[in-house]
């Protein structure tokens, strides 16, 4: 399928996998709107930049308010931060670490963000729309570094998965890509030692086009390498 003349909302849109992704969306045709608090890279008159706190009620709406319905082809939830900042030692992320400022924000990001923008944007997405969620391995396995970012990735897991059936009845697909070590910010300097393999934005940017494309909804995908294409987790006493 061809993004030509397709419309693609992106949040986290201004640096990693979702700069990335974008990029991906309009050198194939489509037009791209982006979501996120920071200032765009360049001013690139490619893209539409708008300022949305994904955490923020207010802020969903103020943007959904100018939108019409069913303008949307393809929305990609994929802002995200971990628990503590990247130049923080590992032992902040730890759960007997918790700073509860911290929790709330990343809770904010990576839970609200997604459940903000699913209820505020459905309305405008097109029957036969797609949505992908940017998840994470730690989504779908431990992850005993940051043990809070697990939690959270394992609720938006749950969230796709749970949805297919009713988003089905509106046309529309989901699915939720989770990756494991990609090299952007959010990384933790501690993790990056001389043996740490990273996959490059463009590698997750490469399957979330893939995965709007696809007819499969509600399912879980892993990505651990730039080699091997993602594939499906299914859930426990699911049948393959």
């Amino acid at each position: 399928m061809s993004l030509s003349g397709k419309t693609v909302v992106i949040t986290g849109s201004n640096s990693g996998v979702g700069f990335a992704t974008a990029e991906r969306c309009f050198n194939e045709g489509a037009s791209i709107i982006g979501l996120d608090l920071s200032a765009p890279p360049s001013n690139d008159p490619r893209r539409m930049h708008q300022s949305v706190d994904v955490s923020s009620r207010s802020s969903w709406q103020e943007f959904a308010e100018q939108l019409d319905d069913n303008s949307i082809d393809h929305l990609h939830l994929n802002a995200g931060v971990q628990s503590a900042a990247p130049e923080a030692a590992l032992a902040d992320y730890q759960f007997g670490n918790l700073d509860i400022e911290r929790y709330q924000k990343m809770m904010g990001v990576n839970v609200d963000g997604v459940v903000l923008g699913l209820h505020f944007l459905l309305p405008k997405l097109k029957p036969g729309g797609s949505i992908v969620v940017t998840g994470s391995l730690a989504g779908i396995t431990p992850y005993d570094v940051d043990p809070l970012y697990s939690m959270s990735k394992h609720a938006v897991t749950g969230l796709v998965r749970s949805l297919r059936s009713e988003l089905e009845d509106r046309q529309l697909k989901i699915n939720a890509l989770c990756p494991g070590g990609i090299d952007t910010n959010l990384i933790p300097h501690e993790q990056r030692v001389a043996a740490a393999e990273f996959m490059t934005p463009d590698d997750i940017a490469q399957e979330v086009i893939r995965l709007f494309t696809i007819d499969e909804s509600g399912a879980t995908w892993a990505k651990v390498s730039a080699a091997k294409p993602a594939w499906v987790i299914h859930p426990p006493g699911k049948r393959n």
